[in-house]
């Protein structure tokens, strides 16, 4: 009986530590996600605020790409939590956006100043 204690008792204290690391990461992952989020949100309102003051319209392409970027985060989050949202759809849909938001950041560079 001794023996079956000695054996389990090791692995029991590995699965807990495990277990401690997951919440751990999950904690972290959600944090950086927050931030994240407030960040997109900080650089759409700064690239808004831009935009009234220069009147340039490849900030506009900033801006929305900026916005996409907010919306994507927001979708991911609730994609995670429900799982009636994690579908294929919905990953074209993820794919597409990050697609988008490259594409609005490229005529951003791109887009000459009139």
């Amino acid at each position: 009986m001794f023996m079956i204690f000695d054996a389990t008792l090791p692995l029991l204290f590995v699965y807990a530590g495990m277990f401690l690391e997951l919440n751990v990461v999950e904690g972290i992952e959600t944090i950086i996600l927050a931030i994240t989020g407030i960040f997109s949100l900080l650089l759409l309102g700064l690239s808004i605020s831009a935009y009234r003051k220069t009147g340039l319209k490849k900030i506009l392409f900033a801006a929305t790409a900026f916005a996409l970027f907010g919306v994507q985060l927001l979708v991911e989050s609730l994609e995670e939590n429900f799982d009636y949202l994690d579908t294929d759809i919905m990953s074209v849909i993820m794919t597409s956006m990050t697609m988008g938001i490259l594409i609005l950041f490229f005529l951003a560079i791109i887009k000459k100043n009139n």
